[in-house]
């Protein structure tokens, strides 16, 4: 499915930006694996660009995971958008009671063989709990099951806790905040994860931050173990308002963490 076609279905669902939809599209294109899996899905809506990729290229599959709780939230749910898009055959939803971690927990325990965990993916895209402890054993589980020279993307790399009190929240994806202290409600935890277990990772390299919010890295020996950080227009546009608003300076990635 086109790019124009996909959007169109899209508009409007949360909670992917355009600028990240356009990017993973593009990237499934030309990247072209042949297994992705996705943690965390929402509403469906990036599943969806990355289902519309997959039968772009023509070959491929994405296998999606949530919370089964979540469902009652969920309107409209990714079965509904993948129904009316059409590309069900493209997508494998799985909801588990509890945490897509158990899932991982069962897939590697089938590609496990004389002791060695046979891995199956060509892309991993995590968006989910954006919480350190749920989310750094999430990323060394995808690891096990993340073929080499495969990609790993990380959502809300600058998320907080602390942004979520804001609004008057004290609980979200399960995750009760009542008992954080400070610098766990401050610090993201998605950008803890991506600069202290990923980078320096020894099979990790390629880094690429987008726009604050989105952190690649590729499964690779080969590479660089270089960071580009590249800012969008529709980003800075977005950056200078807020800025304007709050009279207050958005923290750039790997700025020295608060004491």
């Amino acid at each position: 499915m086109d790019w124009h076609s996909i959007q169109q279905h899209v508009e409007g669902i949360p909670y992917i930006l355009p600028e990240l939809a356009r990017d993973i599209y593009d990237f499934i294109l030309e990247f072209q694996p042949r297994q992705c899996l996705e943690l965390g899905f929402g509403h469906g809506a990036s599943s969806g660009y990355i289902a519309a990729a997959l039968e772009e290229v023509g070959h491929g599959h994405l296998t999606t995971v949530d919370l089964l709780p979540a469902k009652e939230w969920q309107d409209p749910a990714i079965e509904d958008l993948l129904k009316r898009t059409g590309l069900q055959p493209w997508v494998t939803v799985v909801r588990e009671p509890t945490s897509y971690n158990w899932f991982l927990k069962r897939q590697i325990a089938e590609q496990t063989r004389d002791m060695a965990c046979q891995p199956v993916y060509d892309f991993c895209f995590l968006d989910g709990a954006k919480n350190w402890t749920v989310d750094s054993t999430a990323f060394f589980l995808m690891d096990k099951l993340l073929k080499p020279e495969g990609w790993i993307l990380f959502d809300d790399l600058q998320w907080t806790y602390a942004s979520k009190l804001k609004e008057g929240k004290t609980k979200t994806d399960g995750v009760s905040m009542h008992a954080m202290g400070p610098d766990e409600l401050e610090q993201p935890h998605i950008e803890l994860i991506f600069q202290l277990l990923v980078m320096p990772h020894p099979d990790y390299a390629n880094f690429h931050i987008k726009d604050n919010w989105w952190a690649w890295a590729q499964k690779t020996r080969q590479g660089t173990k270089d960071l580009t950080i590249t800012l969008s227009p529709a980003y800075r546009t977005r950056l200078a308002a807020w800025e304007a608003r709050t009279g207050q300076r958005h923290r750039a990635p790997f700025e020295p963490f608060p004491d």
